[in-house]
């Protein structure tokens, strides 16, 4: 039988060389952005990215070759960050000096290069990871359909982090955008967008190590999640969350709270106007958890209640208690969707 890790290892080449490719073109995005911020200095703004950026993705690779690793961990990427930071700086100084003759430059230059190539380390690693995730876990679910062994939870695991690998890197870059937009404008808003990023990137890489979380570790995330989107769009969205003190600690599988939070936001409420309101419910009977979320949003017009993310939803549920978790999506009053998940407490709690 092959074994995934080595389908993934020889496929290293290619897999290196386009994760160059991209991160010289990120670093690229990263020095015309803060030249223009910064208005000047473009030709040293690229110095010192480029400098920073590949010394992160050289330090990245090395440290999973002795690792014995084929994708960035947890564990590699705020090391490779930091080395990677500092010595491509130290490259960046060196590179100036040779082609200028003198290390002076513009004012907050070396600052915000600095900054925005920690920022993009970290999210590009981050993909990487995400993506290198999403490869092995397909190959595990092309191998569980050969072995049919066994194959309920561990399947229902490997759609886990397919669908979180997928969801991750299109959240993770419209969220850097909008901090990268708003340094300028305003430095306080960026500040309480990167503060709830970070927390819900840490959160999220948690989940990903361990597989499990608890309820209150997923309404954690929802809450970062939420804070982040009503930054993004403003007064447009509204939301809550709410949860029977008793919760918190019960063991609950990851990713069935929060696609629901997200279909609400961009296919209920994203594409109005006026925006609308998310609102999160969770109680705990003495047989079950229910949770619940609504929205006032334009409803079933433009989606239903069998789209992709919602079945993968709906057939875990299915696996991961047998029969006894409900699910049901109907009409909220008088606008928008509501979703119910229930739960056996005692199924929860394991």
């Amino acid at each position: 039988m092959t074994d995934p890790a080595s389908t993934g290892t020889s496929c290293a080449p290619l897999h290196w060389r386009r994760d160059f490719a991209l991160v010289l073109v990120f670093d690229t995005l990263i020095a015309v952005l803060f030249a223009a911020i910064m208005r000047g200095g473009l030709v040293r703004s690229f110095i010192f990215s480029q400098a920073i950026g590949v010394s992160i993705f050289t330090a990245t690779h090395l440290l999973m070759r002795l690792r014995g690793v084929t994708k960035p961990t947890p564990g590699i990427m705020p090391i490779a960050v930091s080395v990677g930071a500092i010595t491509g700086t130290a490259i960046g100084y060196l590179i100036v000096w040779l082609v200028y003759g003198t290390v002076q430059m513009e004012e907050g230059l070396l600052p915000g290069s600095l900054l925005g190539a920690l920022i993009f380390g970290v999210a590009i690693s981050y993909f990487f990871y995400s993506r290198h995730t999403l490869e092995e876990t397909q190959t595990r679910l092309r191998l569980h359909e050969v072995e049919r062994v066994n194959a309920g939870k561990r399947l229902a695991e490997a759609e886990l982090k397919a669908l979180q690998a997928q969801i991750e890197p299109h959240f993770l870059f419209n969220t850097l955008s909008n901090v990268a937009s708003l340094i300028e404008t305003d430095p306080a808003t960026a500040k309480r967008m990167l503060v709830n990023f970070t927390a819900y990137l840490r959160g999220s890489l948690e989940r990903t190590r361990t597989g499990r979380t608890t309820l209150g570790q997923e309404l954690e995330l929802v809450r970062r999640y939420l804070e982040i989107m009503a930054i993004r769009m403003g007064d447009r969205l509204q939301w809550s969350v709410m949860a029977d003190s008793d919760v918190d600690a019960i063991s609950f599988p990851p990713l069935i709270l929060q696609p629901f939070v997200e279909n609400a936001i961009q296919h209920g409420i994203g594409p109005l106007t006026e925006g609308g309101r998310v609102c999160v419910t969770v109680r705990r009977d003495p047989d079950a958890v229910t949770l619940e979320v609504t929205d006032d949003g334009r409803g079933f017009d433009g989606r239903g209640s069998s789209g992709v993310g919602i079945e993968n939803v709906r057939q875990r549920l299915q696996t991961l208690y047998e029969g006894r978790a409900e699910l049901t999506i109907r009409a909220n009053t008088p606008s928008g969707v509501r979703v119910v998940v229930r739960v056996p407490v005692a199924e929860a709690a394991t």
